[in-house]
């Protein structure tokens, strides 16, 4: 089998190394960001979450083995049982609710993000909507585990430990091994797709990185 994967992924390694500089990743690791930008940035990624999701559920429809679906269904979970979850308590605790983030009015890199993400899983292949998504998972295992690393006392007393803390250990790094290596056997099926694939992969990764800019912007709106 070739490994597609890890090609792929070094192209988008610079990327996410200046995803790392960012002023809100300092900031969250620090734990010197405002409570006004974490809200923000907690909603924000809160509307990116339900559409990821509603990405999953446009690729389950184009999988052709059980195999192919219960990986998608065992990555949602792991979603939705650490990031949703830790995003849902912090909201409550700010006053706020789902239908305050559905009525959130979202900024223009978020929704870039967005429809390019719902584009590729609408309409492409199986391998290219899964390249759309796959940074987002990756990028994250690869930014905070990286930190982590370098600074093991991250944690101690950082308010934002509940965020962070899922990105960080083994857990993340095997669920990210493991959807690589899903991602790659796609990409032995459409060999041919390889330069496209990683271009995808690329654009999602650049996207991460105007996230994680935007994200140090704490001005939020709503349409009512």
């Amino acid at each position: 089998m070739t490994d597609y994967m890890t090609k792929i992924i070094e192209d988008s390694l610079p990327i996410w190394d200046e995803c790392i500089k960012t002023p809100f990743v300092q900031g969250l690791i620090k734990g010197t960001l405002t409570d006004e930008q974490v809200t923000k940035y907690i909603v924000e990624d809160t509307r990116y979450l339900l559409n990821y999701a509603k990405c999953y559920a446009l690729l389950i429809s184009k999988c052709n083995t059980l195999e192919e679906i219960r990986m998608f269904y065992d990555i949602l979970a792991f979603v939705k049982e650490g990031e949703t979850s830790v995003r849902r308590e912090f909201i409550t605790k700010h006053g706020l609710n789902d239908h305050d983030v559905e009525t959130s009015i979202p900024d223009i890199e978020n929704q870039i993000y967005i429809d390019s993400m719902m584009n590729w899983c609408h309409n492409g292949s199986l391998v290219e909507g899964t390249m759309s998504i796959l940074p987002c998972m990756l990028s994250y295992g690869y930014i905070f585990n990286k930190l982590y690393k370098e600074n093991k006392d991250m944690l101690i007393n950082n308010p934002y430990k509940d965020i962070l803390e899922g990105y960080i250990g083994e857990e993340m790094e095997l669920w990210c091994k493991e959807w690589a290596n899903f991602a790659n056997a796609l990409m032995n099926e459409y060999p041919n797709s390889f330069e496209k694939c990683k271009s995808i992969f690329r654009f999602s990764s650049l996207r991460e990185l105007e996230f994680w800019k935007m994200s140090y912007n704490n001005k939020l709106e709503f349409k009512y």
